[in-house]
């Protein structure tokens, strides 16, 4: 029957029946999101503020909701958590399922574009999973029949949430998804880290062109090194562009895009304290580079408060994989930085000869198995993947286990030694919260500079200049526990608590603010179409909550909110033309920032903004390294 005969005949049986059919209520999906969690919370609480009165929202359980990637076979799923916010008439929604960066990217990119999917048939019932605060938004409340339906029926993504830009992205899944070596463009002068050997059919560094087998765009999918995790925590690799056509799909060209940038947020290095680590208050971007390498896996490789090394002992080191914006932003700005391939070569003491053209030691050094000709993957402490010191390196898949390999590392018959475990992550409230307030974890410095508060110390009654949101011991990690009286709810302190209680100057993270601290990145959406100014509506409304609620980064534009002006990021990395290892080049030429911005910037050089919120014109192609700046060619 044709659609027009079916409306044909329902209209003669409700005349029959002597009712009027009613119109169904249209559900608009506003923004469709995926990717990064550093963005999550605040972006739900901005949805919710633009539901307005009556508006409702929900969080799933932990990675039960997948994005649907149909452009290989069997369909590619990546796991993730979702939070859905809907109107009171539930005719307009908002969502955002939580991955990693260079998935969101792909999922954006890619043509189809992924789709949320349920992992099962009861995903989307319950009341919620209460993944964010009752403090900041109140109780989950069910999903609206309607709204149900719409996920279950799989929702197209329409918006990418980065830690690094899309170029930056490119760049990631191509150094992933080739093969182990050195690329054509590095030569030479290369580490033989351009490729990363977890798909041998794409030379390394290489994207793969459109035309080929579904294997040369298909990788092995990264595992995890947690103890029982690598058969359920995995980073899939697979291809995607961002200009042009799509690679798998090359009969559909990649439409123009946007990118907003949201805010900036430091990389904090976590660790364990309870035995080898329990001094160790600094490190040296060198220090970490020889440890996170596997150069030197022990606790002697770094200084204690005395200067002196801290006495020899195991440490459990934890890598998260190298499709995450976490690892790209601490591989690019502390250990290896972007590439300089000069024929120049570096001389490291004491391990003598490095390679010509690459600054520092990359993460994934010692990785590779020649013996197998493979990466150890899962990368769980095996034979040789530390040179030298008496500790291990493991894979950590995702932020939350992170995280939990570092609480877990002295705990029995986890890791195969227990011992005091370092680690990296996006600082947020959040994202620390399982370690914080603790005096059997904390955070350290670089290089002397606190990357969340003013100082690194206690607070005190003294008069000292820290924080009131700082905790009474110098190091631990910040929690709601250590937030001011003036927080307080009930006698417990807890958020929402403004950015101007917590640090003294009245702004948060003052050392990334004034460019001092190394490792950090900018937070951005990227989008086009209705989805883009959906996305623009949403990072100004959440921008107000970074502010005045829950500070997990600074936010990008000058924000007024509850009586609070924050004057936004006043610095910018340098851009520089991205290229893949054959030299080709991915996206446009280098642009600082502004509307055309473009380019990569993860470890560009921080430059502050002339006059202070114009755009700088130059310098470009300039990124910064253990011996200082870099022109890269």
């Amino acid at each position: 029957m044709s659609r027009i005969k079916s409306i044909f005949a329902v209209l003669v049986l409700a005349a029959i029946m002597g009712v009027v059919p009613q119109a169904q209520a249209t559900v608009t999906v506003e923004v469709t999101i995926a990717g990064s969690s550093a963005m999550w919370q605040s972006l739900a609480l901005g949805a919710y503020a633009l539901a307005g009165a009556g508006a409702g929202h929900w969080t799933s359980a932990s990675n039960s909701v997948n994005l649907t990637d149909t452009r290989v076979t069997p369909p590619n799923n990546d796991a993730g958590t979702i939070w859905i916010v809907w109107n009171k008439a539930a005719t307009k929604v908002w969502a955002f399922d939580k991955v990693d960066s260079v998935v969101g990217n792909r999922c954006y990119f890619a043509q189809p574009a992924c789709t949320v999917n349920p992992v099962s048939s009861s995903t989307y019932t319950g009341t919620g999973s209460t993944q964010i605060s009752t403090t900041l938004w109140g109780s989950d409340s069910a999903l609206p029949a309607t709204v149900a339906a719409l996920f279950n029926g799989g929702t197209p993504v329409t918006v990418a949430a980065t830690d690094i830009r899309p170029e930056d992205a490119a760049f990631a899944i191509c150094r992933v998804n080739s093969a182990f070596g050195a690329s054509a463009a590095g030569g030479t002068a290369s580490d033989g880290l351009d490729g990363l050997g977890y798909n041998t059919n794409n030379a390394a560094g290489v994207c793969p062109a459109a035309g080929l087998a579904q294997a040369n765009y298909e990788g092995s999918p990264i595992l995890s090194g947690y103890p029982g995790a690598a058969t359920t925590d995995a980073a899939n690799v697979l291809s995607f562009n961002i200009s042009g056509y799509d690679p798998i799909n090359s009969a559909d060209p990649i439409p123009a895009y946007t990118v907003i940038e949201v805010g900036a947020t430091p990389v904090v290095f976590i660790t364990a304290r309870s035995n080898s680590l329990k001094n160790l208050t600094n490190a040296t971007p060198q220090q970490l580079a020889k440890a996170f390498s596997g150069i030197n896996c022990d606790a002697s490789e770094f200084d204690g408060p005395d200067g002196d090394p801290l006495p020899a002992g195991g440490i459990n080191i934890f890598l998260r994989e190298p499709l995450s914006g976490t690892y790209n932003t601490t591989e690019a700005t502390l250990m290896r930085h972007p590439t300089v391939y000069t024929a120049t070569p570096q001389t490291i003491t004491p391990f003598g000869f490095l390679f010509p053209g690459v600054l520092g030691y990359s993460m994934e050094t010692n990785v590779y198995n020649t013996t197998n000709n493979a990466p150890n993957n899962p990368l769980a402490g095996q034979t040789g993947t530390c040179v030298a010191g008496l500790g291990a390196r493991y894979r950590a898949i995702g932020t939350s286990e992170e995280v939990k390999s570092v609480q877990n590392s002295n705990a029995a018959k986890t890791f195969t030694v227990a011992q005091d475990g370092i680690g990296y992550t996006f600082f947020s409230y959040g994202n620390v919260s399982k370690i914080a307030n603790s005096s059997a974890y904390g955070y350290i410095t670089v290089n002397g500079v606190d990357p969340i508060f003013a100082s690194y110390g206690p607070q005190l009654s003294t008069g000292l200049g820290y924080d009131p949101g700082q905790p009474t011991y110098a190091g631990t990690l910040p929690g709601a526990a250590n937030l001011p009286a003036v927080c307080d709810i009930s006698g417990t302190p807890s958020f929402p608590c403004a950015e101007n209680q917590i640090w003294a100057g009245g702004l948060s993270y003052p050392n990334l603010r004034n460019g001092s601290y190394p490792a950090w990145s900018t937070l951005r959406l990227v989008s086009n179409g209705t989805a883009l100014t959906n996305a623009k509506a949403l990072v100004a409304k959440s921008q107000q909550f970074v502010v005045t609620s829950i500070p997990d980064y600074v936010p990008f534009a000058k924000t007024v909110a509850g009586g609070i002006t924050d004057p936004g990021l006043l610095i910018v990395r340098s851009h520089y033309q991205q290229k893949d290892g054959a030299s080709n080049l991915l996206g446009g030429a280098a642009v600082n920032c502004g509307t055309a911005e473009a380019g990569g910037d993860m470890g560009g050089w921080i430059l502050p903004f002339v006059g202070g919120k114009t755009c700088p014109t130059t310098p470009i192609q300039e990124v910064q390294g253990n011996q200082g700046f870099q022109v890269r060619p």
